[in-house]
């Protein structure tokens, strides 16, 4: 879409995620549960929909495309996340995944495209979208409206797509 407005490429890069909904773990009410890392953030686990869902917490770089989740790879998250818990995951009710984009610098990527006036740019989140949709969306709104951003100016700098052509000299 950036380039069929004129906009250079920066350099976004979508990442498959995986995650693996089971049971409860002991059919406990999980609902008030706080969210769980593995040591170096190898898995991740937290209560969903009643269930409890664990992810490999991979990030394999892909093509854009409609993810899919391998069952080697989560397989090998499940395992890692075993041997960390006392109650074995007896089944996986569903499965699935998504993709994570990111820029080369991993921030957000907000504002106009300086090399394509009235293209604006919002991407990048990284799944992190829920996250920061407030704070994004006032500063795109913002700036799209002309308006003076409320977040200070070196976040405004820091997530502007400009930051990105200045390195490669576009």
């Amino acid at each position: 879409v950036a380039e069929m407005a004129g906009a250079a490429r920066i350099g976004l890069q979508p990442y498959r995620r995986s995650m693996a909904r089971m049971p409860a773990p002991g059919g406990h009410d999980v609902r008030g549960w706080p969210m769980l890392f593995g040591p170096g953030e190898s898995w991740y686990a937290k209560p969903d929909a009643g269930g409890w869902i664990v992810s490999p917490a991979e990030e394999d770089p892909v093509e854009p495309m409609d993810a899919w989740a391998d069952d080697m790879v989560l397989a090998e998250g499940i395992a890692r996340y075993q041997a960390h818990v006392a109650e074995p995951v007896r089944r996986v009710e569903t499965s699935w995944a998504g993709l994570r984009t990111f820029a080369p610098d991993r921030s957000l990527v907000i504002g106009e495209a300086p090399d394509a006036p009235g293209f604006f740019w919002m991407a990048g989140q990284g799944g992190y979208g829920f996250q920061t949709s407030p704070a994004a969306g006032r500063l795109l709104a913002d700036t799209v409206l002309g308006r003076r951003p409320e977040l200070p100016a070196e976040a405004v700098t820091a997530l502007s797509p400009a930051r990105f052509q200045a390195k490669s000299g576009v």
